[in-house]
Order: structure tokens, then sequence, then C-alpha cells
């Protein structure tokens, strides 16, 4: 019997024309400003469809046709395994053998909904708990530096 080997790709949401928070300065924007929450009207059902589209827009029927060998029609819809719009965070499992295409259609995506956003990933791996705990550093890392800026503020 054979195994289906996945990857899975931890990934962030920019959003690059947020406000600005900065009240000091609101030219200058901050670290917070690009990590904005997501809209409340993406899903996964919606992000899983953007991600479709990408696919097949980028790489046509081939790249549709090599991401969907599993289950028959494209991309299943639980292909995202979790999406935390408040930290627009989420993490997609796809074949061993086509996660660069998924990776590049990821990149390539330039908005969701009408809204403009660079979609960065931040983690391959083989496991989606090595992906979750890549997820919680880098979550605690954005913690640790807004309370920097937070600092930096009230003393200067």
């Amino acid at each position: 019997m054979v195994r289906y080997k996945s990857r899975y790709l931890l990934f962030n949401i920019l959003y690059p024309n947020a406000p600005s928070t900065n009240s000091i300065n609101p030219s200058i924007p901050t670290h917070l400003d690009f990590c904005a929450p997501t809209d409340p009207a993406v899903t996964p059902q919606v992000l899983a469809s953007v991600v479709r589209d990408a696919i097949t827009l980028q790489f046509g029927d081939w790249g549709s046709g090599m991401t969907s060998s599993l289950s028959g029609n494209h991309l299943p819809l639980n292909l995202l395994k979790y999406f935390s719009p408040q930290t627009s965070t989420g993490i997609i499992r796809v074949s061993r053998d086509h996660h660069r295409l998924v990776w590049c259609a990821l990149t390539l995506i330039k908005e969701i909904l009408g809204k403009p956003v660079v979609i960065r990933v931040v983690r391959v791996s083989g496991t989606i708990k090595k992906a979750e705990l890549e997820g919680i550093k880098r979550a605690k890392e954005e913690i640790r530096r807004v309370r920097e800026l937070e600092m930096q503020m009230v003393e200067g």
C-alpha cells in the first residue's frame, strides 16, 4: 500500500495598503499595519476558491489537473487545514510532488475579494505539527515586536 505523502504550507496574508496605526507619525507604517486581521468575509472556502483560481490562471488545465489528481475535481475545499482571520495565518495541505506549484500560485495572488494582498509562505513542513509550532513561534515573535515598538513610542 502506498502512503499519500503531503506537505503543509504555512502562510501569512499581508495587507500593504492598510491604514497606518502609527499615531505619532502616520506616514511611517508600523509592523502591525502589514499584519492586519483578515476581513471576516474571507472564509476557508473563499480562500480555497481563490487558490484554485490562481492555479488555473497561472498554470491552466495542466496545473489544475496536477493538483487535483487525488480528489477527482479541483483542489478540495478541505485543503485548508487551518486559517485564523485574526492573525491572517493559514496552513494548506498539498501533495509532496506539487507543493511548489501551490506555493507559486499563493505567491502570485494579488487580491482577495477585491482587497490587495501579498501572501507569503513562511514554512514548508512534512507534518502539520511542525507547521503549527512554527506558526505559534512566529505569533509570539510578532507580539514581542509590537511590544518593543510600543515601548519605543512611549520612551521616545
